[in-house]
């Protein structure tokens, strides 16, 4: 267990837990956007990626246009 419920220390105990939680929350938040914004600058960079991109965004939104006019 974790916690053991008869050996805790009270507010220390849940302080360090929540620290824990603070510390991997930032590290993954802050790995994710560097990931994003590494991708981004190399995805404008390559004018081909962007367009092909682009163009898929639009397929994808005619298709759910077209299932919006379909369904009731």
């Amino acid at each position: 267990m974790f916690v053991d419920p008869a050996n805790h220390q009270g507010l220390t105990t849940f302080a360090v837990m929540a620290l824990t939680i603070a510390v991997l929350t930032f590290c993954y938040g802050l790995i994710a956007v560097l990931l994003a914004f590494f991708l981004a600058e190399r995805l404008r960079a390559s004018p081909l990626i962007s367009r092909g991109l682009e163009k898929i965004a639009g397929i994808f939104l005619i298709g759910f246009g077209i299932k919006l006019a379909f369904s009731r």
